[in-house]
């Protein structure tokens, strides 16, 4: 029997259709499990992907490898790969294409749904019964199509996958289980683990390399603090104040390089894995950790996934002296956890380290981790994001300095160009890997987060898209010019986009919120008049408001009555300036949805009594002005202007 996996010639769709092939999606499948999320970061990854390349270019947009069995009925029954190519099938089916025939063995609503599909704006679809996920996925679909403006099929015309297939007589269905019920080693940041680990293993001893795995193992659960990890994964040495201990050596290893001793990292029974163990479905691995070793008391949601925590520390990593001779063109590496493993090959496919940078590399990501952990938000079960101090090490810090920066992380964190990849982690980690030993590497980590956010500022008053190009030039030292000549109030106003009604961009709210509630002297003398006291509100402001996810852009004075506002006395105010408008939540729009101006600054106050602020700039217009004019709006727009004008001029 010939066991030699036959990979067919990379194939866009088009070149698919011509194959005439039938796809099956055999019983031993899950049901279709994508999200409405992944649905919309594929189309993304495309539409972005499309930007970048020439029309006169022939580069293609790899989808991954789809692995199918061919059947002696001819079908191909599909092993691995059915989510991304039933949602390909659905997006195609949209627009009224058709590359390829998938259908299921069993599922008959699935089956009945996926070979009686059509798209019609004008005819509702019919699901017979089919999985939500179909409907929630199509609906998303729809939506980005009208939102984006994209060419849909253009954007499909750009992908390729690799057709795989098994051999004759392989057993499909231990196939399956083997490359399914490994769980995290079939991810990606754990085949890269298993290569580094390979390239280390052929300098050290085997224990050598568990040490190395261990830690790994150790960052790879980025919904736990990393010392919780190492404390419960210890607990049954039955040593004693092990808490403490490595508090101890996490503050050792930072300051003096000294590794945590070898007794915390490793364990009886730890497997040794190859990238041939990984990926051989014949080879029998028991890679379950138990659950005693890793039970930790609570977890947090992390802003990050590993796969994208690695590349952004792969970034920091080859951009300092000591690593620079390996220094990719960093410009082209886009942090997808898709391009994880292409980070570490170079362009002749090689990987970029040898034994030494390996382990230096998982150091250097230990390091990181630690730091992440001390000094990088993550949210609690309720969804609230929190700097647990009581875990951080560094006691150099005040109340103050902590808000600081758990807002202006927030400000990054939501509006950030790419949500999945958090560009300024890189800038920050790297802040932190120079300054932590700095008795105040609280204010020095304030200040470069307030500089960097300054810079990307002034590039988004100009329309430049690039921002992560502006990470880069951070890593590697290079000059960033700043364009100052735009500061000024005409600018804002006339060239900035920031008086474009709904489409306005939501960082300048984010941005004025910000500084509104950092400028205290802005709050004090104001009366609070719709509120149950002075006091309350301002202490409200200033110890309990946080910049949260808000994404619906609210006209104080209402669109509904914009003709109130056009009147020649009042110099035709435009009801989408900025200074008529507001950021808040869907739930609050519906809420103020048609209401005069009486109406919300009752559900305002309704929210300050509650003890919640959405909007700091819907309380002060609501404190300071008794009634919204063209006149009032007019000098809320230069005030608000002229603050956001004020901090930019701090840019160096």
């Amino acid at each position: 029997m010939d066991n030699k996996i036959n990979i067919i010639e990379e194939l866009t769709l088009e070149q698919l259709k011509n194959k005439n092939y039938v796809f099956r999606i055999p019983l031993y499948q899950r049901k279709y499990a994508w999200t409405s999320d992944e649905v919309i970061i594929l189309l993304d990854d495309l539409k972005t992907f499309s930007t970048k390349i020439d029309n006169t270019s022939n580069e293609k947009y790899f989808i991954g490898n789809i692995v199918v069995e061919q059947k002696e009925d001819g079908l191909f029954d599909i092993i691995d790969g059915q989510q991304r190519f039933t949602t390909l099938f659905l997006i195609a089916k949209i627009i009224k294409r058709q590359y390829y025939e998938l259908n299921y063995e069993i599922r008959e609503e699935d089956d009945n749904f996926l070979k009686n599909f059509t798209y019609d704006e004008n005819i509702e679809i019919q699901y017979y019964g089919a999985d939500n996920q179909f409907q929630d996925n199509i609906e998303a679909i729809l939506k980005f199509q009208r939102d984006s403006n994209c060419d849909i099929e253009n954007l499909l015309s750009f992908c390729k996958i690799a057709l795989t297939i098994l051999p004759d007589g392989i057993d499909i269905v231990k196939y399956f289980e083997v490359m399914n019920n490994r769980g995290k080693q079939l991810e990606k940041h754990q085949v890269l683990k298993a290569k580094l680990l390979e390239v280390i293993s052929k300098d050290n001893s085997k224990s050598d390399n568990i040490n190395y795995a261990k830690i790994w193992d150790y960052c790879s659960n980025m919904n736990v603090y990393i010392e919780d990890s190492i404390y419960y994964g210890n607990l049954k040495k039955n040593e004693k104040d092990v808490e403490q201990k490595v508090r101890v050596h996490l503050t050792n290893f930072l300051k003096n390089n000294e590794l945590i001793p070898e007794y915390f990292l490793t364990h009886e029974n730890i497997n040794f894995l190859t990238i041939n163990d990984i990926l051989d479905p014949n080879k029998e691995i028991d890679d379950t950790v138990r659950k005693e070793e890793f039970y930790v008391r609570k977890e947090y949601g992390s802003i990050v996934k590993f796969p994208i925590f690695i590349m952004q520390v792969f970034k920091i990593f080859i951009t300092k002296g000591e690593n620079k001779t390996i220094l990719k063109k960093i410009n082209d590496l886009v942090v997808n956890d898709r391009y994880l493993i292409d980070f570490f090959y170079d362009k002749d496919k090689q990987f970029v380290f040898d034994c030494d940078k390996s382990k230096a590399f998982i150091v250097f990501l230990f390091k990181m981790r630690i730091l992440y952990d001390y000094f990088i938000f993550k949210r609690d079960d309720n969804d609230t994001p929190l700097l647990n101090i009581t875990k951080n090490i560094f006691t150099n810090q005040n109340q103050d300095e902590v808000k600081n920066i758990l807002m202006l992380q927030l400000l990054f964190n939501f509006t950030a160009p790419q949500r999945i990849a958090q560009d300024w982690l890189a800038v920050a980690l790297s802040c932190l890997d120079k300054n932590f030993n700095e008795e105040n590497v609280y204010s020095l980590f304030s200040e470069e987060l307030e500089k960097f956010d300054r810079t990307m500022a002034l590039e988004r008053l100009t329309m430049n898209k690039d921002l992560t190009g502006l990470v880069n030039k951070y890593l590697l030292k290079e000059e960033i010019n700043l364009n100052s000549t735009t500061l000024n109030k005409d600018f804002f106003e006339n060239k900035a986009q920031i008086n474009s009604g709904t489409s306005t961009p939501h960082y300048w709210f984010y941005k004025l919120d910000y500084l509104l509630w950092k400028n205290n002297d802005l709050w004090k003398d104001l009366k609070y008049k719709f509120t149950k006291n002075d006091r309350f509100a301002y202490a409200l402001i200033k110890t309990k408001f946080r910049l949260s996810r808000l994404n619906s852009i609210e006209h104080i004075h209402p669109q509904s009555k914009e003709v109130d506002w056009q009147n020649p006395n009042n110099n035709y105010t435009n009801i989408d300036k900025f200074g008529n408008l507001a950021l808040i939540s869907n739930h609050m729009n519906s809420a103020l949805i048609d209401k005069d101006n009486e109406n919300k600054k009752l559900k305002i106050q309704e929210q300050l009594n509650n003890g919640t602020i959405e909007s700091l700039k819907m309380v002060l217009i609501y404190s300071k002005y008794e009634e919204w004019t063209p006149e009032n709006c007019n000098k809320h727009q230069t005030e608000m202007i002229n603050l956001l004008i004020k901090d930019l001029k701090n840019a160096k």
